[in-house]
């Protein structure tokens, strides 16, 4: 059985039954608003007449709004103080009563008995006709939060306490909590929880029925439009999905392709280079007469250059791979030995950028992870700070952390905008023109697809010139595979 409810003096006598046109049938209504002025003047109707049949009255909101509901009533020559302390105004903060209410993100039952159900209780003790009236929105308050399963169950839990006790209740939803497509379901949810469902002063404001059918049939038509439009773009998603899984399938093969030329030539570029090292350098009769680079020097160029196409080549197998579904192979290993070998193996990178590193930390930091993948973040984190920290420190950190081992990579360079800290783990995203720095913008996805294969987190801490700090968490022990979000 729900709850009663009646919105103005108007709709109370037009229910009329007996004592002063009280209504005598439980409802349970749903008021949605667009602006709080509008909202306190229909609690404030509501609550009057019950107060004039001395009925008390629980009202259970924010701060704002309770005050704002007892400066009402006194503008309608009610005394507010008064009547709390003798009991007919009960007024309770929607948030702390929340918390009462609240176990494991859930509200419940025997919590709300205990608490919402004394008081209501103790109030229908002092009501002249048995009946009393309440205005809540800690539905709302939940909604907010993001938690809409709970607001929905927190209704189911008023309306079966109204088959207990003599209540009217008035629940309000802002309107703003509804503005994407993907709410209508909790939209309807709403209404289907409550006995009746009163629109917003939009609607309200319209006086005549042409008026009012005239705006039915507006939303009617809008509604199908939307309906329309959302089948149309969920087509095209469709079919920009089938486009990204090809361009990822062909960057898969080509990555592929490319690997084996690329290993050849770099064992050729080793052997070369051995080879000349071993032998002395051929052109050094003719060097100081040509200010020519020796053929080692040449070599060395060509190699770091093949390197920088192997990683290419790996970044866009990279791209199908954690996009779908990365496979782990996780290890007994010891974190800080493998951030330190990622550092000790970047030695000429950092000098050719200018940086120093500093590594600091404990000394050992053991888990269970996977080593190729593990390192790949960390060279990506790496390579990120020596290309935006040019110049400048770079400061590494590796440490125990709790349930999770931590890894710090900081730089001091030109920092990440708080716009782009949202979006910076994305894929493509970039803090910088690439005519600047170039890159793929694919390192710090790659990061996070892998930190978060491993159950892990990545986050960054920067701002506008003040340099950038990554932190990633991994926990000490990975599943051999996750599939991760990052697709």
């Amino acid at each position: 059985m729900s709850a009663s409810a009646v919105l103005s003096p108007q709709e109370i006598e037009s229910t009329d039954s007996s004592r002063e046109g009280l209504p005598r049938r439980p409802e349970h209504v749903v008021q949605f608003y667009e602006h709080d002025d509008f909202l306190i003047e229909k609690v404030t109707q509501y609550l009057l007449p019950g107060l004039r049949a001395k009925e008390p009255v629980i009202v259970v909101a924010t701060d704002a709004h309770r005050q704002a509901v007892a400066r009402a009533l006194k503008d309608s020559g009610v005394d507010p103080d008064g009547l709390s302390a003798s009991g007919f105004l009960v007024s309770l903060d929607a948030d702390e009563t929340l918390e009462r209410l609240m176990v494991d993100g859930r509200p419940s039952r025997p919590a709300f008995q205990k608490s919402v159900g004394a008081v209501l209780k103790a109030a229908i003790a002092r009501s002249a006709t048995g009946h009393v009236r309440a205005y809540g929105e800690m539905v709302d308050r939940l909604w907010r939060a993001g938690n809409a399963q709970a607001a929905i169950e927190l209704e189911e839990i008023w309306n079966a306490t109204a088959a207990r006790h003599s209540f009217s209740l008035l629940c309000g939803y802002g309107m703003d909590n509804f503005q994407h497509e993907h709410d209508a379901g909790g939209f309807d949810n709403v209404c289907r929880a409550h006995s009746r469902t009163v629109p917003t002063e939009t609607y309200l404001a319209l006086t005549d029925a042409d008026s009012q059918m005239r705006a039915i049939s507006i939303l009617q038509q809008r509604a199908q439009a939307l309906e329309n439009e959302v089948a149309r773009r969920k087509a095209i998603e469709g079919d920009l999905r089938e486009a990204l899984k090809t361009r990822d399938t062909f960057l898969c093969a080509a990555g592929h392709e490319l690997r084996t030329p690329l290993t050849v030539l770099r064992l050729q570029l080793a052997s070369l280079m051995a080879r000349a090292n071993a032998d002395g350098d051929p052109l050094a009769d003719t060097r100081a007469a040509s200010g020519s680079r020796s053929t080692a020097a040449r070599l060395s160029m060509v190699m770091a250059q093949t390197e920088r196409l192997a990683r290419l080549a790996e970044r866009l197998v990279d791209v199908a791979q954690i996009g779908e579904a990365l496979t782990l192979q996780p290890v007994e290993m010891d974190l800080a030995a493998l951030v330190r070998k990622s550092v000790a193996s970047l030695t000429s990178v950092a000098t050719a950028a200018g940086c120093t590193v500093t590594v600091a930390g404990d000394a050992a930091v053991t888990g269970c992870w996977d080593v190729d993948r593990v390192e790949q973040a960390v060279h990506e984190l790496l390579a990120n700070a020596f290309k935006f920290g040019h110049g400048l420190p770079v400061e590494v950190a590796v440490k125990n952390a709790g349930p999770c081992a931590e890894v710090t990579v900081g730089d001091h360079g030109i920092g990440i905008s708080a716009e782009d800290k949202v979006q910076i783990f994305d894929r493509y995203a970039r803090r910088a023109s690439i005519e600047s720095f170039g890159g793929l913008g694919l390192g710090l996805w790659i990061v996070r697809g892998v930190v978060q294969a491993h159950g892990g987190e990545v986050d960054v801490d920067s701002a506008v010139g003040k340099g950038a700090t990554f932190t990633i968490r991994l926990p000490y022990a990975s599943r051999r595979s996750r599939t991760t979000p990052g697709h």
